[in-house]
């Protein structure tokens, strides 16, 4: 049975010493631009490329 690894662990894990301190930095620094770790093969809103379109907005075929 493989190991689940937070994320904080698996960035930690990639400095030669497992640098926790430095694993939570970097995470504090992608929320703080607006990124966000999510679980694999979690569904979330942010991944397309293209925006949504708001349901409530008419469309410009019904304004003509």
């Amino acid at each position: 049975m493989s190991r689940k690894l937070t994320p904080r662990q698996v960035i930690a894990r990639s400095y030669p010493t497992w640098d926790y301190a430095m694993a939570d930095r970097l995470i504090a620094w992608l929320d703080d631009c607006g990124y966000e770790i999510v679980e694999k093969g979690a569904a979330h809103m942010g991944a397309s490329l293209v925006p949504a379109a708001p349901a409530s907005t008419p469309s410009h075929e019904s304004t003509h």
